[in-house]
């Protein structure tokens, strides 16, 4: 606070009040805020700007998850395996012959390609069927490890040993799973062995005279057999294989390890490879438009609160402090402004008063008064971020096919993986009752609790004829209503009215007097779901829902006229894979048939959501509009608050030549406008007291709300002595 006193930089009367300095004064808030807009609009140029020229993110993650989501399949694929040939085991009668085993064993599962026999103490095969088998070095015990024919096919070896303590030994075919690939995107997907060597593909590999491509496919094999999951993004270069030669395309890697729970380590890595074209967020430098504009805005409305608030405020304050201070032949200077126009009224009325002259008459002049001019700067901070918003922030983000492609390749890989699901668990009740063959189901006992174990299944139970649960189950309880089924083995809805949807497989037993019953997971139906992006959601002919990503009901009619056009396209043979619906309510919506089940799996996901330039530019201007609304409350806050509202109330106040000039005017802040107050107080008192009072600061006591009360003079008419 600066508090000059007389003799201490200021003279008179000025030295006598107090003015506070930064933040207070009126012409601190319009050039804070004119430097806060130049600021943002410096902001606006640098955070709409194009992005760097590179692939877009949504593709490269598409691809992340893809290639995670596979190897987990292929690592679940390998689990399983082992858990089918120890469930095989279990049900199988050591008592048989090494032929007759092998043979149950591969009519009941036909997926072993070759089996084997051995001798657990000298480690040499009993008795062989199929593909001949290359023994690893230890096959005492459970084993799991992939194998490579000469030639060049790969095979998963599957180890269980008997309680006789002989080994059973399998192998099955293996490799990447059949998911759709993009051929415009020139897509492949590659499995490598630890050393680096490519042991299985599909697709288009890349050249080896592609020098670049062949480094990231070695810097990713080699990060994956790290154990570690990623990326990498090659420098755009114009592709001599793609349609458009002339377009740069980037060459995308995606890594992952072959590995999950349970797992042991295959010594693999799965690598997808995909070039996409460069696609940009639109015209360079779109933040140019917007920044050039507010400073426009900025630098006007800067002017207008300059031209009607803080100039006449300063004219008035000078004007007003030479007639306080007693210079009566100074004539106060009459502002366009209507607020300061007032006050400067009521100080000529004063002046004229104390010098005994007629009383001025004030010409009405037009003019904005201060708040009007306060208002219309926000307002236009306010326009320039509606404008900003409307324009860039709800613009149309352009989706390139590449995105569109990336999200089928994920939803056909949860088709795929729900589909395997479905159909294994289904292959392992024919199998468990082609192995087994007994008509007494007390005898499933073991392998009823070896199924159940498995993380399709919630529950496996065996029931009779007429649908009712045996003593022989597993796991929760059923939720399967009681009634009979069908001889012919298969996978069922039981209906659509259920709290929770009941899907399961069953199979009959020999005789046909039981049933084995397996209900599938809902919950893990839901975790393959999410093997796709966005809400995901599994649904029937009938467009109701039976598992989605998100809360759902069961069996509620599919919502969204995107996700329920999809579905329909799907049911009709015709999957689609597009971007459906307008404005901010785009979204790519993916849907595919599962194979031989009358189901649609459904994908959509919103466009704004997506790691696109275009969102990244639009997420900027909701940024930029944000902060300039912002700007626009503090702007109008901050002057009507300090400013405007004690100037008015001092304007209201000085009502002189009304005759109300009974109230003591006090002054809400030390500033120029508190220093107006105070010299209008002054002038006050010298209506009253005469022009003796100018000239100093005779401070009120109390407080602002009191009443004021004018006391009458008192005249001393005694006399003393001496006087008579």
């Amino acid at each position: 606070m600066r508090i000059f006193r007389k003799g201490q930089g200021r003279a008179g009367l000025e030295g006598q009040l107090a003015e506070s300095g930064f933040p207070a004064g009126v012409g601190v808030p319009s050039t804070v805020l004119v430097a806060l807009l130049v600021l943002l609009a410096g902001f606006c140029v640098l955070h709409l700007r194009e992005p760097a020229v590179t692939a877009p993110e949504a593709v490269v993650e598409c691809h992340r998850r893809l290639v995670e989501d596979l190897a987990g399949s292929l690592a679940a694929t390998a689990n399983q395996n082992g858990t089918d040939l120890r469930t095989a085991v279990t049900v199988s009668d050591p008592a048989r012959t090494p032929d007759e085993l092998l043979t149950t064993v591969n009519q009941s599962q036909p997926k072993w390609r070759g089996m084997a026999l051995l001798d657990k103490a000298a480690g040499k095969p009993i008795a062989a069927r199929g593909e001949p088998i290359t023994l690893p070095e230890n096959t005492t015990g459970q084993t799991i490890a992939p194998v490579q024919r000469p030639d060049g096919a790969l095979r998963m070896l599957v180890t269980a040993p008997l309680p006789d303590g002989r080994v059973l030994v399998a192998v099955t075919g293996a490799g990447i799973p059949s998911t759709p690939l993009d051929a415009d995107l020139r897509q492949s997907l590659v499995l490598t062995s630890r050393a680096g060597r490519i042991v299985d593909f599909r697709g288009t590999l890349p050249g080896s005279d592609d020098e670049p491509a062949q480094s990231l496919l070695a810097n990713a094999s080699a990060a994956a057999d790290t154990g570690q999951t990623g990326s990498f993004v090659g420098e755009p270069v114009p592709d001599p294989g793609a349609k458009d030669t002339t377009r740069p395309y980037a060459l995308v890697v995606a890594y992952a390890p072959v590995a999950g729970d349970g797992v042991p380590d295959l010594g693999l890595s799965l690598l997808s490879v995909v070039r996409t074209p460069v696609v940009g967020a639109g015209p360079s430098q779109q933040g140019i438009r917007p920044a050039l504009a507010l400073v426009i805005v900025a630098l006007a409305g800067f002017g207008l609160i300059r031209l009607s608030l803080v100039g006449p405020v300063r004219r008035l304050r000078a004007d007003i402090l030479k007639v306080a201070s007693g210079k009566l032949g100074h004539r106060v200077r009459l502002s366009h402004s209507a607020e300061t126009r007032r006050i400067a009224a009521a100080v000529e009325y004063c002046r004229a008063k104390l010098r005994g002259k007629d009383t001025p008459q004030v010409r009405w002049r037009p003019g904005v008064s201060a708040r009007t001019a306060v208002v219309l700067a926000a307002v236009s901070v306010f326009a320039w971020s509606g404008w900003v918003f409307v324009t860039l922030g709800l613009g149309t983000v352009l989706v390139p096919d590449s995105v569109v492609s990336s999200h089928r390749s994920q939803v056909g890989n949860a088709v795929e993986t729900i589909h395997r699901t479905v159909d294994d668990g289904l292959a392992d009740l024919k199998s468990v009752v082609g192995i087994n063959g007994e008509k007494d189901p007390e005898s499933l006992a073991p392998v009823v609790r070896e199924l159940a174990a498995q993380d399709r299944f919630r529950s496996v139970y065996v029931v009779d004829k007429t649908g009712g649960v045996t003593p022989t189950s597993a796991g929760r309880p059923p939720l399967r209503a009681v009634n009979a089924l069908p001889p012919e083995p298969g996978v069922r809805l039981q209906d659509t009215a259920g709290r929770i949807p009941v899907l399961f497989a069953h199979t009959q037993l020999p005789g046909g007097e039981h049933t084995v019953v397996a209900e599938f997971d809902v919950d893990h139906l839901v975790t393959l779901l999410r093997r796709a992006p966005g809400r995901v959601r599994l649904v029937n002919a009938e467009l109701r829902t039976l598992a989605a990503t998100d809360g759902f009901v069961a069996f509620e009619k599919l919502t969204g006229e995107n996700a329920r056009r999809g579905a329909a396209d799907a049911f009709a043979g015709q999957p689609a894979a597009r971007v459906d619906g307008d404005g901010v309510d785009r979204a790519v919506v993916v849907a595919r048939p599962v194979d031989e089940l009358p189901w649609v799996v459904v994908s959509e996901k919103p466009v704004r959501e997506l790691s696109l330039p275009g969102n990244d530019v639009r997420r900027g201007a909701l940024l930029v509009a944000l902060i300039g609304g912002l700007f626009g409350i503090l702007l109008f806050g901050w002057h009507h608050l300090v400013l405007i509202r004690p100037l008015r109330r001092v304007a209201a106040a000085g009502k002189f030549a009304e005759g109300e000039n009974t109230d003591v005017i006090f002054p809400q802040r030390q500033d120029e406008i508190g220093t107006i107050a105070c010299c209008l107080e002054i002038c006050r008192q010298a209506l009253t007291d005469g022009a003796s009072r100018l000239g100093s600061v005779r401070r009120p006591r109390g407080a602002a709300t009191e009443e004021t009360t004018r006391m009458p003079r008192i005249v001393d008419d005694r006399r003393t002595k001496a006087e008579v």
